[in-house]
């Protein structure tokens, strides 16, 4: 029986299909004189279950992660368009710069920009927000 690289997963451990394919192949080379016994096969098969459950919670982990971003990358871009019209401060390049956002954009990575006084900055670079 011989296992090449493309039975690994990319993080050097058993993926889910090499762990079935390893145990079907250990039971049709076993002895029939001594056939693998119950309490190994059992162990076997908890050990796939866990497998299977470990793939699940990562899985179910990035797609809540996705979720989150996707939610907070929303909020900042309703929070950015409620500006509009109102008086800010700004820290940017080590001085502070005060205006009315007259604009609100996205940048090309999806976040949302401010413009005041002309010129656009980033919403983190928003320090104070008071009523125009």
């Amino acid at each position: 029986m011989s296992m090449n690289a493309s039975s690994l997963a990319s993080s050097g451990e058993l993926s889910q299909s090499s762990f079935m394919q390893l145990l079907v192949q250990q039971l049709k080379y076993q002895d029939p004189m001594s056939p693998m016994s119950n309490t190994q096969f059992l162990a076997q098969l908890a050990q796939f279950t866990a497998l299977q459950q470990a793939t699940a919670t990562t899985q179910t982990e990035g797609e809540i992660l996705t979720a989150v971003q996707s939610l907070s990358t929303e909020m900042n871009a309703s929070l950015a368009h409620q500006l509009i019209g109102a008086k800010v401060s700004i820290a940017s390049d080590g001085k502070t710069v005060s205006g009315t956002v007259s604009s609100v954009q996205l940048s090309s990575k999806g976040e949302p920009q401010v413009t005041v006084n002309g010129i656009s900055y980033s919403l983190s670079d928003v320090t104070a927000i008071g009523s125009a």
